[in-house]
């Protein structure tokens, strides 16, 4: 029995004592006699060790940070024959004493290293047996297409990280089989994308919303999604009318509110800290939420509903990305006397929208080369202004064309 229990908490014990090791704290005392907290931004890691003490020391650090969770998973593997579970809670335990070693009062460094090479490895393999060759070739082809829209739209790493992991936690839920696995990979996930944030807000005045754009008018996009699950409860017909409904009581609202000043300074007003229902640019004009309303009104009326999914996607997702990507990075001017819409805007409306085309494509509800045609059109239209607003046109526009060339082999 005593071996028994031996068997699960010695490599677990292993994993903690092997990430407690940072070698770049003791490289520095060894060679410089500081310590590699004390300088530069403080963090036990390969870049701050690269600065303070040089490249080979760097090197060192970096390749035993980022294989010492692996070690500690093959030793816990060939050594001890553990369980997966054991295994994998060995790596777990190697970042935990990476980030809490026992001997600095439990302060150690960030840990990204570590998380990374179990990350790396362990979907590796979980792609191996879980993956076509063909699901590998068309996510490796998204992931790069999206990783190039937003570096070239951002150029910041950690607003990449935040935004791809919960991209890839999706695929994984979607596809991995094996429970074990999947908790592993969504763990070291969630570590990764914790520590990004925490990056994001401390390095940047990162904001969600601004002025203009309050943060509910961010995120409120999203919830029209629900239309869908909405589609297969009520039907088409019940669903239109529930839309109609809603646009009804818009429509009233912004009747009642351009007729006149009063109502329109009411409608106008922050009734607390951050929270107008219009914006400042809306103030004797349809509203974007009746416009939204009209376009999603007529995107279910016009197409099936995987056209419709996909028009929609590009809507939501697209718009509510560009505004982001537009209220931090927003510098690029793609049209100045037209619009106020930005080159990284624009890429930020690509980047949501082709994560929609590869979902539609995962899910087998559209081909990918369809979507993806209707990611471009999405896309141009949204950029360049015409007379009918955004919220109808991109749907609209992106949907009939998708509807178009689905029908071809059949005329």
């Amino acid at each position: 029995m005593l071996d028994k229990y031996l068997t699960i908490i010695l490599p677990i014990l292993i994993g903690y004592l092997l990430g407690s090791f940072l070698p770049a704290y003791f490289i520095t005392k060894w060679v410089r006699n500081i310590d590699i907290r004390m300088v530069g931004d403080g963090n036990p890691g390969t870049a701050n060790v690269k600065r303070n003490v040089g490249t080979s020391a760097a090197v060192l650090t970096g390749f035993y940070d980022v294989t010492k969770g692996l070690l500690a998973m093959a030793i816990a593997s060939t050594l001890f024959h553990s369980s997966l579970l054991i295994v994998n809670l060995s790596g777990l335990a190697a970042v935990c004493g990476h980030k809490f070693p026992f001997y600095l009062q439990f302060k150690g460094g960030r840990g990204i290293a570590a998380t990374v090479g179990i990350f790396l490895f362990t979907i590796a393999r979980v792609s191996i047996i879980n993956f076509t060759f063909k699901d590998i070739l068309v996510t490796s082809a998204y992931i790069v297409t999206y990783a190039l829209c937003v570096h070239f739209a951002t150029h910041d790493d950690d607003f990449f990280t935040v935004t791809m992991l919960p991209i890839i936690a999706a695929i994984l839920i979607f596809k991995v089989k094996f429970f074990g696995d999947l908790i592993l990979l969504l763990a070291l996930i969630s570590f990764i994308f914790i520590e990004a944030v925490r990056n994001l807000k401390n390095l940047k005045m990162f904001r969600l919303s601004s002025e203009e754009l309050p943060l509910w008018r961010t995120f409120i996009r999203p919830a029209g999604m629900s239309f869908l699950f909405l589609y297969d409860v009520m039907g088409k017909s019940g669903l239109l009318i529930l839309i109609g409904s809603v646009l009804a009581v818009s429509s009233l609202a912004d009747i009642v509110r351009v007729s006149s000043i009063s109502l329109e300074d009411l409608f106008h007003k922050e009734f607390f800290k951050g929270f107008r229902v219009y914006k400042r640019k809306e103030r004797g004009n349809i509203s974007s939420i009746t416009n939204f309303l009209v376009g999603v009104f007529l995107t279910f009326l016009l197409f099936k509903e995987n056209i419709a999914a996909a028009s929609l996607g590009f809507l939501v997702f697209g718009d509510m990305m560009a505004k982001i990507v537009e209220i931090n990075y927003g510098k690029t001017k793609i049209l100045r006397f037209k619009n106020d819409k930005t080159l990284e805007g624009f890429l930020g409306f690509l980047s949501a929208s082709f994560s929609v085309s590869y979902f539609l494509w995962l899910s087998k509800t559209l081909p990918i080369w369809l979507s993806i045609v209707g990611v471009l059109i999405a896309s141009i239209v949204e950029v360049f202004p015409i007379s009918v607003d955004g919220n109808i046109s991109v749907p609209i526009l992106s949907g009939a064309t998708m509807y178009l060339l689905s029908a071809l082999p059949r005329l």
